[in-house]
């Protein structure tokens, strides 16, 4: 019989999320995953005051976690794009929350990164954060480790900045959020590590061309 994962709501690049009907989600990877570490570092933040969903189970490639009910960031800005500067400024704020954290000796060291004993997220973006009752969640932690908080800067400016947006409306809007974010976040610490996280960025084989050529495009304006 097979097995019954309930109603698929969300398909990421490295993973598919079920709405099992009693409140919460499965989250289950595509290929080989430490799950349990991912869980282990959900909890632990939270237990620290970070918003994030409740984890029930971690094994294998699943993660179970309460459903967090909202439209995302990036949902909420396309319908509501006047609070783009607002929730640029949640943005920074919400990660200069996971910064503040030292993490401890057992969060994993990801090579490309630069040392540093923060709490890092690597995959902070509107995409990320839900938007629920109780406020701003953040969610997917696949890519959380230890590292120097200015490089979890850096990488968020560069995954908001690279998007390849559908028009030029939008393209004005991301932008202005990045503008927004930069200015909350701290242009210098972003600057410190732009060129590393940019390099970083670009090992993932699963950027799309525009993707490649924006990243590209900004390690020759750091280094023409």
């Amino acid at each position: 019989m097979d097995e019954d994962l309930g109603s698929l709501i969300g398909v990421g690049r490295a993973a598919d999320v079920y709405d099992q009907g009693d409140g919460t989600v499965l989250r289950r990877y595509r290929s080989d995953h430490e799950s349990e570490l991912e869980g282990r570092m959900m909890m632990w933040v939270s237990d620290r005051g970070v918003p994030v969903p409740t984890v029930h189970r971690a094994r294998g490639r699943d993660i179970v976690m309460d459903l967090v009910e909202g439209p995302t960031m990036m949902q909420n800005l396309e319908s509501r794009p006047w609070l783009l500067l607002r929730y640029a400024r949640m943005l920074a704020r919400l990660q200069r929350q996971i910064n503040e954290l030292e993490a401890p000796t057992w969060f994993p060291r990801h090579e490309g990164v630069t040392p540093g004993t923060s709490v890092i997220h690597l995959d902070l973006h509107p995409m990320n954060v839900i938007l629920g009752a109780d406020g701003p969640v953040v969610i997917d932690w696949t890519n959380a480790s230890r590292g120097h908080s200015s490089f979890d800067a850096a990488m968020t400016y560069v995954l908001v900045s690279t998007f390849d947006p559908s028009d030029r409306v939008a393209r004005l809007g991301q932008r202005a959020f990045v503008e927004g974010f930069a200015i909350s976040r701290g242009r210098r610490s972003i600057r410190a590590a732009l060129n590393e996280g940019a390099r970083y960025r670009l090992l993932d084989p699963n950027i799309t061309d525009g993707e490649r050529a924006s990243l590209q495009r900004i390690l020759i304006a750091r280094h023409p």
